[in-house]
């Protein structure tokens, strides 16, 4: 009865596991998005069953955004300096999205061509980097450092 019993929980354990698993897989399956230069996302070797989400390094091109007034987004081309790939993003855009600033979009092609960005990351520009290792150092016609005033005081100090 002992050795009967002890099967039916491992046969069960097995199950749950199993099961557990499975939900797993198929929840993950769906939010994996893959990471990927302009060139290897454009690369007609680029595997097909990688899914339809992609997040796509590169720069802005310069002279290619296009801001329509009155609507948010932009449409700009993105480079890794090898290849182009045109994007358009429907959202507001961040202020260090600029000419030449590196981005990561997130989103999947287009039926024409385009990519359709879901998500725009801009990284701040390079120059702040440098003053930051440099101590502090300012190129010429940059604002000052901002300064922390010392704290008041107000009325006579306690005695």
């Amino acid at each position: 009865m002992a050795a009967r019993l002890s099967t039916k929980i491992v046969i069960t354990v097995v199950l749950i596991v199993a099961g557990f698993l499975a939900l797993f897989s198929f929840g993950l399956r769906g939010s994996l998005v893959y990471y990927l230069t302009v060139s290897e996302y454009l690369s007609p070797g680029r595997a097909d069953d990688l899914g339809e989400n992609y997040r796509i390094n590169g720069n802005v091109l310069s002279g290619s955004i296009v801001k329509t007034p009155g609507t948010l987004g932009a449409r700009f081309v993105m480079t890794d300096g090898a290849r182009q790939l045109p994007v358009v993003y429907a959202r507001e855009t961040p202020d260090t999205f600029v000419d030449g600033a590196e981005v990561v979009v997130e989103g999947s092609m287009g039926t024409d061509g385009t990519f359709v960005a879901k998500t725009l990351l801009a990284k701040c520009p390079s120059k702040y980097e440098a003053q930051n290792r440099a101590g502090g150092d300012r190129s010429a016609g940059s604002p000052p450092a901002p300064t922390v005033p010392a704290p008041r005081t107000y009325g006579a100090p306690s005695q």
